[in-house]
C-alpha cells in the first residue's frame, strides 16, 4: 500500500514481548491494582508492556463498583469509599477509605443519639447508656464542688486557727463545712433527680 493511514499496531508474543513494533492501547493501574486510565503506548521490538499495564480492556461498571486487576484478571468489587460508617461498639463516625464491603464491626446506619446501642440489625435508644452518662456527669460535678468547698474551708480555717477571722469568715467556715457534708452525701445514682445544695457564696 502506498500510504499508511493508520499507525502500525504492536504485536506481542506469548511471553509478552513485542515481535512487531508499533502502538497499542494499554490499561493502566496503580500500585493496588485499581484502574487509572487508558493510554496509547509505543512498544519497540523486544520489550513488553510497562509495569502496571494490561492489554485486556476492563468492562464498564456502575458508580458503586471499582475496577481492580488482581494480577490475573479484572475484578469489580463494591466501591463505597467516601461513605460515612459507624462503629457498632461506640457509634463513632468514620469515612470508608478502602474498596470493598463495609468492614465487620461497622454499619452505614447513623445512630440517632449518643445513647443508641446496636442490637445486631439497627440502633436502639439505650436508657442504661444515658443513665451511665448522667452518672458520670454527676460524679464530675460532685468532685468539682467538693474540691471547691475544700479550698474555701482551708482558707477560712487558716483564718480561724490564726485568730484573725472576722465574724463573716467564721460564719462562712461553718456554712462551707455544712455544704461539703451535704455535697458528700449526694447519691449520684439518683441523677438526674438530684437537688444540689446551694453554694454558700451565692
Amino acid at each position: 500500500m502506498k500510504y499508511q493511514l493508520q499507525p502500525e499496531s504492536a504485536v506481542l508474543d506469548n511471553d509478552g514481548l513485542t515481535i512487531s513494533a508499533g502502538w497499542t492501547i494499554v490499561y493502566n493501574v496503580d500500585a493496588k491494582g485499581e484502574f487509572i486510565q487508558t493510554t496509547y503506548q509505543y512498544l519497540p521490538i523486544g520489550v513488553g508492556l510497562p509495569a502496571n499495564a494490561y492489554l485486556e480492556a476492563p468492562k464498564s461498571v456502575k458508580d458503586n463498583q471499582a475496577i481492580i486487576h488482581d494480577g490475573q484478571q479484572w475484578t469489580y468489587p463494591k466501591d463505597l469509599r467516601g461513605t460515612k460508617i459507624y462503629s457498632i461498639e461506640t457509634g463513632a463516625e468514620t469515612t470508608l477509605q478502602e474498596v470493598g464491603e463495609i468492614p465487620d464491626g461497622y454499619t452505614d446506619l447513623k445512630p440517632a443519639s449518643e445513647f443508641d446501642s446496636w442490637d445486631g440489625k439497627k440502633w436502639q435508644f439505650d436508657k442504661n447508656k444515658q443513665h451511665q452518662y448522667e452518672i458520670n456527669q454527676a460524679s464530675t460535678k460532685k468532685n468539682q464542688l467538693l474540691a471547691e468547698a475544700t479550698t474555701q474551708i482551708s482558707y477560712l480555717q487558716d483564718a480561724v486557727d490564726s485568730q484573725i477571722a472576722n465574724e463573716q469568715e467564721a460564719q462562712l467556715l461553718i456554712e462551707w463545712k455544712k455544704y461539703r457534708v451535704m455535697v458528700n452525701r449526694i447519691d449520684i445514682e439518683q441523677t438526674p433527680n438530684i437537688d444540689w445544695p446551694k453554694n454558700p457564696n451565692n
